[in-house]
């Protein structure tokens, strides 16, 4: 039981858990957008209906999953490969690989993981007929291997690969939903669902971005001392912890206005435009406008209020333990916005 319990660790279950969760809300927000596109009209569809209907029903969905779940839970794995030496130093109580399981069982899991994950993909991409498929699994592969070898250690780079990857997993459902978005809509009358479901999933992604970037920096400001011990050339190692937190309070600020944009965007967002003023709107016609958009306006408050009181608690404090709690409140703060669409 031990062995499952550290392999789970290992895995990052919970990081997993995250990525499956932040799947699952961007399809049934891209799904449900799809089938006013086809109907033609707002039917209220209820999230476990379209959990039901849609995921559940969806083996492909589900195969892109399991595809994005293994290369994660590959990337971590090689993450702490790489980072044994460190871990002993900033978090010995924490260290899996060389102390309860082998390194080269690590190498193993890290191979059997990514080539199982990239197979998936490729089978995805041929039936979809969507290389681009495959294509971001390889390219997240690669990042994943040189972020922990090389990267991780390295000024800045290490950090905007991170976000980078955060930002591509709703891109990721997106692009597998690209040939239903260029459905051919007949129903002139209704707004575009697809500019709307793009334009927002770039937002969000966007967020995710800064957040994640911001929230790197903060964890390599409270690894401060492991990190030297290796020779890292992180941003709070080689501008000092005072200069890190002045690019935090920098970083922080647009971070804020997309959240802000994000809001009033979707709140004065038209969703009954005409495309011709001839055209009238059908008797059975719904007009189409956010379930539950004042629960989306918490989730958008909620994530904004989180990040100001994470970068309170960095600049008051100078100890390692109030970086940890300002990390994680920033990661609850993302958590808030990436479920923002299901309130749409």
């Amino acid at each position: 039981m031990k062995a499952v319990y550290h392999f789970f660790r290992l895995i990052r279950s919970t990081n997993l858990l995250v990525i499956s969760l932040t799947m699952v809300v961007f399809q049934l927000f891209i799904s449900k957008y799809l089938l006013v596109s086809v109907e033609g009209k707002w039917d209220n569809f209820s999230l476990y209906e379209l959990f039901k209907d849609v995921i559940l029903t969806d083996f492909g969905f589900l195969l892109l999953m399991l595809s994005t779940l293994l290369i994660a839970a590959a990337g971590n794995i090689i993450n702490d490969y790489f980072d044994v030496k460190a871990d002993r130093v900033n978090k010995p109580e924490r260290l899996i690989v060389g102390k309860h399981i082998k390194r080269r069982w690590a190498m193993v899991l890290h191979w059997f993981f990514n080539s199982s994950g990239i197979l998936i993909a490729a089978y995805l991409a041929y039936v979809h007929k969507n290389w681009w498929i495959l294509l971001i699994s390889f390219i997240s592969i690669n990042l994943l291997w040189f972020y922990s070898s090389v990267y991780k250690r390295k000024f800045l780079s290490g950090n905007l690969m991170v976000a980078f990857l955060i930002f591509l997993v709703p891109i990721y459902v997106l692009v597998f939903n690209l040939n239903h978005l260029s459905i051919d809509n007949e129903l002139n009358y209704l707004f575009d669902p697809s500019s709307f479901i793009i334009y927002t999933t770039l937002i969000i992604a966007g967020i995710a971005f800064l957040s994640n970037l911001i929230r790197e920096i903060i964890k390599d400001i409270a690894d401060v001392r492991g990190d030297m011990h290796i020779g890292a050339k992180t941003i709070p190692i080689q501008m000092g912890i005072k200069k890190a937190k002045i690019i935090l309070i920098i970083l922080i600020i647009p971070l804020l206005v997309l959240c802000l944009y994000y809001l009033f965007y979707v709140h004065y967002f038209n969703f009954n435009i005409l495309e011709g003023s001839t055209m009238g709107l059908l008797d059975n016609q719904i007009p189409i406008t956010p379930i539950h958009f004042n629960y989306f306006g918490i989730s958008i408050w909620g994530a904004a209020i989180l990040i100001l009181a994470s970068l309170i608690t960095l600049l008051l404090s100078a100890k390692r333990k109030f970086y940890i709690l300002s990390s994680n409140l920033l990661k609850l703060a993302m958590f808030f916005g990436l479920i923002s669409p299901l309130f749409l």
